[in-house]
């Protein structure tokens, strides 16, 4: 075994610092309820805790002196993955979908309706769109061209936007991103 690996019994692996695995002498002490009980002793701490069919766990362990609190393990881990949850949930609730909608320059006009649809509907859905136009051989020589004209479209069919990147010619493509105009 490597003598620098550390070993899978170690505190780091087993969640809170609880009870006896409290190093600190002195503590300050709050309940479940978040009443503040002050500074004592980890002994007096942890007859208070036993007295109640609780645990002392550490909470922040870097304050001075360091704070515990009088709580049933099973608690305190149901809250903390409670919390996590709602964490994650607010991420992915705050983050912007960037959806995609590509096209090349000889695409005909309905279909193009049927590009700028789907479009709006996605602003319309809260996410930002990408379009990508694809250029192939000699089609790059009119790209200025293409530029102009698909900025004319886009106006034309999309209402209740803004460009977030305006169209520009980035070698064989256009690319842009539109969102919603708040």
């Amino acid at each position: 075994m490597n003598k620098f690996r550390r070993n899978d019994d170690s505190p780091q692996n087993q969640g809170p610092v609880t009870n006896e695995r409290i190093r600190s002498n002195e503590l300050r002490v709050t309940t479940h309820d978040g009443e503040a009980l002050g500074i004592m002793s980890k002994q007096e701490a942890l007859n208070l805790a036993r007295q109640q069919d609780m645990d002392l766990i550490l909470i922040v362990p870097k304050a001075e002196p360091p704070v515990a609190k009088i709580i049933s393990l099973n608690k305190y881990n149901y809250e903390l993955k409670k919390r996590e949850k709602l964490q994650a949930k607010n991420a992915r609730a705050s983050a912007i979908e960037i959806k995609e909608v590509k096209f090349r320059p000889g695409i005909g006009s309905h279909d193009l309706q049927i590009k700028m649809k789907q479009a709006q509907k996605f602003i319309d859905g809260g996410a930002k769109v990408k379009i990508t136009i694809q250029m192939r051989g000699r089609e790059n020589a009119k790209a200025q061209d293409v530029l102009g004209h698909f900025i004319a479209e886009i106006n034309e069919h999309l209402d209740n936007f803004k460009f977030e990147q305006p169209l520009k010619l980035a070698g064989n493509r256009i690319l842009g991103v539109i969102q919603k105009d708040e």
